[in-house]
């Protein structure tokens, strides 16, 4: 575990609405995604690049180590802008 390591996963609105969607992590100082939320509408596909940055396992415990993705339909005619509150 002594490199970076990124994956990628890609995010489908198989719906007819436009949804808005937001990651979490138990471990934001380890875990990153980028872009970490965003905005689909239906039929969009967007990639997310999913980060693990370097740790020793030893030192580090990693068992409670999650990655959650949320999401939510947005209202009919809304901005595509998603601000994270």
């Amino acid at each position: 575990f002594d490199d970076k390591h990124t994956y990628y996963m890609k995010i489908i609105n198989s719906g007819g609405h436009r949804i808005g969607f937001a990651f979490k992590t138990t471990n934001p100082r380890r875990l990153n995604m980028d872009p970490p939320n965003g905005v689909l509408d239906p039929k969009e596909a967007i990639n997310i690049a999913i980060s693990c940055d370097a740790f020793d396992p030893a030192v580090e415990a990693t068992n409670n180590d999650r990655v959650t993705v949320e999401w939510t339909n947005t209202p009919e005619g809304a901005a595509k802008q998603f601000r994270r509150e």
